[in-house]
């Protein structure tokens, strides 16, 4: 599992979730397999989301290509995100114990 961490300023917080909600499918299509999403505390129009990626896409491909800036340039993305793959090296819940 590829996880791409993507940061955006968005003109309306509200205006922009309609919109990345309407483009579930599409992102589906090319490699998205789930999400999290989260919004500043200081500025609502500040947005993160972790996608979790199909290991044989490249998310950066995807999220670059003219079709995909264009929609995201629809749904009130201020500029290219700030775009990062990761990998997860560790998890713990809240409700386990350190080791």
């Amino acid at each position: 599992m590829a996880y791409l961490l993507a940061k955006s300023t968005v003109e309306d917080f509200e205006a922009w979730r309609a919109s990345f909600d309407k483009n579930d499918s599409f992102r589906t299509e090319h490699g998205e397999q789930g999400y999290q999403t989260f919004q500043s505390v200081d500025d609502p129009n500040e947005v993160v989301v972790l996608f979790d990626w199909d290991d044989n896409e490249d998310p950066r491909a995807f999220f670059g290509s003219e079709e995909m800036r264009e929609r995201m340039a629809q749904a009130g993305v201020k500029g290219m995100p700030d775009m990062s793959v990761v990998k997860m090296v560790d998890q713990k819940s809240a409700i386990e114990p350190s080791a």
